[in-house]
């Protein structure tokens, strides 16, 4: 899953990298949560369009913009078919920006978070769909982030993550005349494994109260790993 992530970008790096403006207002953010105003790009007239969408999708029936249905997730191997996601995976599509995301390792004593980001520090462009809802005269849009299966070096952490999407794919996955979910599936295309890394970053990540660049800095654990256990002499 992703229940966390970063994005730190400069506006200018931002329009060279997505084609497009940043919206107003746009400031380093490493430690954004669900239920936050998020940067989303998506298709416009001919053009990309960037905008902030609430993270957590609101299914179509839902009748408050706090319903509790609303999903920050979307599975990728079946978003085409549960009526959840369907309509908007078919008509509305976006690439969610990030610096990196963050997931925890549990088991075995207190979980350990780990910032997952590419090793050249480029951003991705996480795969996104989203939907507007209307509540009488207000409207709502929200959007969620696609899932699968982690790659196997990241399973030890989680089994789960983000869709990466290469820069190649970007296009398909925006493009608003296709809605085969055959084509739209194949435009599903992760980055290769071999560009991504994780590091184990400080447990300060687990409040979203704390907010700054440190939050990406090596672990104490992740820098100097603990000596394995010695067994017994006699």
């Amino acid at each position: 899953m992703c229940g966390r992530f970063a994005l730190y970008l400069q506006a200018g790096v931002f329009a060279d990298i997505f084609g497009c403006p940043p919206p107003d207002g746009l400031t380093p953010c490493y430690n954004i949560v669900p239920d936050s105003d998020i940067v989303v790009v998506r298709a416009g007239e001919g053009t990309r369009v960037a905008e902030r969408l609430r993270w957590g999708l609101l299914p179509p029936w839902a009748d408050a913009p706090n319903d509790r249905g609303r999903q920050i997730n979307a599975r990728s191997e079946t978003v085409f078919e549960k009526p959840s996601f369907k309509s908007a995976a078919l008509r509305h599509r976006c690439l969610i920006p990030a610096s990196g995301f963050f997931e925890w390792q549990k088991g075995g004593g207190p979980s350990r978070p780990y910032f997952i980001h590419r090793r050249d520090n480029e951003p991705v462009a996480m795969a996104g769909i989203w939907r507007q809802s209307r509540f009488g005269d207000l409207t709502v849009s929200t959007c969620a982030i696609l899932t699968m299966d982690a790659y196997p070096s990241i399973t030890g952490i989680h089994h789960r993550m983000p869709v990466m999407l290469e820069p190649e794919a970007w296009d398909a996955w925006l493009d608003p005349e296709t809605r085969d979910p055959v084509q739209l599936q194949l435009a599903l295309r992760p980055l290769p494994e071999a560009v991504i890394a994780a590091v184990e970053v400080s447990r300060a990540v687990n409040s979203p109260a704390n907010d700054s660049a440190a939050l990406l800095e090596p672990a104490a654990s992740a820098a100097a790993p603990p000596e394995p256990a010695q067994g017994a002499l006699f």
